[in-house]
């Protein structure tokens, strides 16, 4: 069946759920920004950061009840005489998740920018291992957060079933079709990233290239433009063996994000050197961020943040599993934990807490996306090459998963919230289910 192009206009009134859901059919749904501040709202171990909705409840059919930190609580309701009524906006809550503003209630560890700034001044002056013993300390000091949780949160997921339920109830029924997230009948997707932090992680890069393409797998490696010599030739090689360039910045410090201005300043040189390495997708060094700041970026698409991450010396997410749009920038999460996280500050040294994310994004119909280095330290090290070999086995082994290209993935992404007809687009279904107000998302059969 054909599907009618939208608009970027048509597509900019959307709603951000809509457009991430993309139901074949509208339906109302009572959703606004309450009469509040913004604070948490937690319903068992969900928790949603959006201004309540203290009034205007209509008579009917409790959905849901979150309760508010001072102990009070309001309830989702199927009105009486309408659909359903949500106490919170269903897309202050998406995107509050996705652009981490979730940070105003509830801080995560993290170093100030003076502090960031000392420390990469001081960094080339310590020497590695005192970096790590540091690391390691400081990991064991601050513990995991409670929010978003760690390797896994499901915040945005909970969100998505818990809109798709209220469809259901606004259509009167126990299905509904929606646009499938990934192509054709893939149940899920996974791709490959390295941040390029040296010249001689660069010169190791293809060897790392020889592993995922014995394995039938392609990668991007983001390379940055003035902190190393670039060796041309190591580009020109992976790009004729069918792999990425990205762009990892100018330089690996915190100085791209230190002010607006500064980073607007940038933004010429950074076009100029995406264009010298026919790069059309970035991550910031150390993957600092600053949210609105990113959609500026003169590239396709960026995966600086990261699904959950609180081991970075910017600790967060955006807790989703799927890319999403921060202006016309495609946000591409980083959702399995990083290698210098696995095996350098946490000691691991198999890879079964990788296949073990894997394992629940793919159940969850997510991206997989795996950010390592091929650097000296990194995967550079045999022991962990080793170890990266395994989970590109697991992958390769796995014909339910689509294994494009990152900058292909965020352009199918594009076709897909454009309802492009010459995308492979399928349909999966939402389905009612029996334990609680969370939909199921079936893929497609």
């Amino acid at each position: 069946m054909e599907v009618p192009i939208e608009t970027t206009e048509q597509r900019s009134q959307s709603s951000e759920l809509h457009r991430l859901l993309a139901p074949r059919t509208e339906h109302s749904i009572d959703s606004s920004p309450g009469d509040a501040e913004a604070s948490w709202l937690a319903s068992g171990a969900w928790r949603i950061y959006a201004r309540p909705r203290l009034t205007g409840a209509p008579p009917g059919e409790e959905i849901e009840r979150f309760v508010l930190p001072d102990g009070s609580s309001v309830a989702a309701v199927h009105g009486e005489q309408g659909g359903p009524w949500i106490p919170f906006d269903l897309d202050e809550a998406y995107r509050n998740y996705v652009s981490e503003e979730w940070r105003q209630g509830v801080a995560p560890p993290s170093l100030t920018s003076w502090k960031l700034r000392a420390y990469y001044a001081a960094k080339p002056l310590i020497p590695r291992r005192l970096q790590i013993a540091a690391r390691r300390v400081y990991t064991k000091r601050i513990g995991l957060p409670e929010f978003p949780a760690w390797p896994l949160d499901e915040s945005v997921l909970r969100l998505v079933r818990f809109f798709a339920f209220c469809l259901l109830l606004a259509a009167g029924t126990d299905a509904l079709e929606f646009r499938w997230f990934w192509p054709g009948k893939a149940k899920a997707a996974a791709i490959l990233t390295h941040d390029v932090e040296s010249a001689e992680g660069l010169r190791l890069a293809p060897e790392l290239a020889d592993l995922e393409e014995e394995r039938g797998l392609r990668s991007s490696f983001n390379v940055v433009a003035n902190w190393y010599p670039v060796d041309e030739g190591v580009l020109r090689e992976l790009r004729g063996r069918g792999f990425e360039i990205g762009l990892h910045g100018l330089r690996h410090d915190h100085s791209l994000f230190t002010t607006h201005d500064v980073f607007q300043r940038q933004l010429p040189e950074i076009d100029e050197a995406a264009r010298a390495f026919e790069a059309v997708g970035f991550r910031s060094p150390s993957t600092h961020r600053v949210h609105e700041w990113l959609g500026e970026l003169p590239l396709s698409y960026d995966c600086s943040v990261p699904h959950s991450d609180p081991l970075e010396p910017m600790p967060g997410g955006c807790c989703s599993l799927w890319p999403y749009f921060i202006g016309d920038l495609v946000e591409v999460p980083y959702t399995l934990p990083q290698d210098h996280t696995l095996f350098t500050v946490l000691g691991k040294t198999t890879v079964d807490d990788w296949l073990a994310q894997a394992d629940a994004i793919e159940s969850r119909h997510g991206l997989i996306q795996c950010l390592s280095h091929p650097d000296p330290g990194y995967l550079g090290d045999p022991d962990k090459r080793a170890i990266y070999a395994e989970l590109l086995d697991a992958l390769a082994e796995r014909p339910q998963l689509w294994k494009p290209l990152p900058r292909d993935l965020a352009a199918w992404w594009r076709q897909r919230d454009a309802g492009d007809p010459a995308a492979d687009l399928s349909y999966g279904t939402i389905r009612r289910e029996d334990d609680g107000p969370f939909a199921a998302l079936e893929p497609p059969v």
